[in-house]
């Protein structure tokens, strides 16, 4: 009898405690839907002009949102235009944290602090900004519009720069939301309604992707040209047998059985220079240590290299 009641306690008092982990981690609506917080958008009327000298793009390895940035980074070639830092994840501290003091900074909160935003859920990446009478000016910390300023940069009259074409909003604003967003809302669901809701609405946005390429007479979500969409839907895919199955229970379908999806990415895997973005280990590393209502005892699971699962993949 005694043990029925301290397991009940230890029941109850464990859910409070997670609850309270959760709301810092990844705040939900009063039917326990995940919902992403909304940062910092630029004033329309700035005119951006990308200069290594002034801007600066400020990321992380496991975060797919930085990785969507990264992406138009490397593509585009633009290591002339824009400088990039990594910060590296702090799975103690809960934080992104400077590899060395950076304008006086060790933290992303301080530099934040010291960019005069202070009044923000949570300081986050990835952060673009550029700096104006020694003043930092945060341009954008939201990953769909800083996509859209690194991809306007210009590249010099005699340097070609790679442009990723617009799309279909109504499928890209599927893609970001139920797909990209999707994965966490699985994983940060507050109880078994809204996650099979999320869950629902995950994989029939995939199948709405896998469907739209047997229309296809190129390689790309919208035929021959590289979109927004292309960059939107790899940071997920990328990710899914490593993290998104088994630590924010995707796990509906495997993602195998989306066979056009899988070979459109292993064929973007294999653009240019996208291997570069693709960090496997701090991947493993920061989400199942960092993410610890999800993974209390921090085990990370034994499972294949990237390289391994893409290799496995018949071309």
């Amino acid at each position: 009898m005694q043990n029925r009641y301290l397991i009940n306690f230890a029941k109850k008092f464990w859910f409070w405690f997670w609850t309270k982990l959760m709301n810092g981690f990844a705040p939900s609506d009063l039917q326990g839907n995940y919902k992403r917080p909304r940062g910092i958008i630029i004033d329309k009327n700035y005119k951006f002009k990308g200069n290594n000298e002034n801007t600066c793009l400020l990321v992380g390895n496991s975060c797919p949102w930085c990785h969507r940035t990264l992406l138009i980074y490397k593509l585009k070639n633009l290591s002339k235009k824009v400088k990039v830092i990594f910060l590296e994840a702090d799975v103690n501290s809960g934080q992104w944290i400077f590899n060395e003091k950076y304008e006086g900074c060790e933290t992303l909160h301080q530099f934040y602090k010291k960019a005069q935003k202070k009044n923000l859920f949570r300081s986050t990446l990835p952060l673009l900004f550029n700096f104006q009478n020694n003043q930092i000016n945060i341009l954008s910390n939201e990953s769909s519009e800083i996509v859209r300023l690194l991809n306007s940069i210009k590249g010099e009259s005699s340097q070609k720069i790679l442009q990723i074409s617009n799309c279909n909003l109504d499928l890209l604003e599927i893609i970001h939301s139920d797909i990209n967003n999707g994965v966490y809302k699985c994983g940060f669901a507050r109880n078994q309604k809204s996650y099979e809701k999320a869950s629902k609405n995950l994989f029939e946005a995939l199948t709405k992707i896998e469907k739209k390429f047997d229309k296809n007479l190129g390689n790309w979500i919208f035929g021959e040209e590289l979109t927004y969409a292309d960059i939107y839907l790899f940071p997920t895919i990328i990710r899914w047998e490593l993290i998104y199955r088994q630590l924010f229970k995707c796990t509906e379908k495997e993602i195998t059985d989306f066979k056009n999806i899988i070979k459109w990415r292993l064929s973007f895997f294999e653009l240019t220079n996208v291997s570069e973005t693709c960090f496997d280990s701090e991947w493993k590393k920061d989400y199942y240590k960092a993410l610890f209502p999800l993974n209390p005892n921090q085990i990370v699971p034994v499972l294949p290299s990237l390289k391994e699962i893409i290799q496995s993949v018949p071309k």
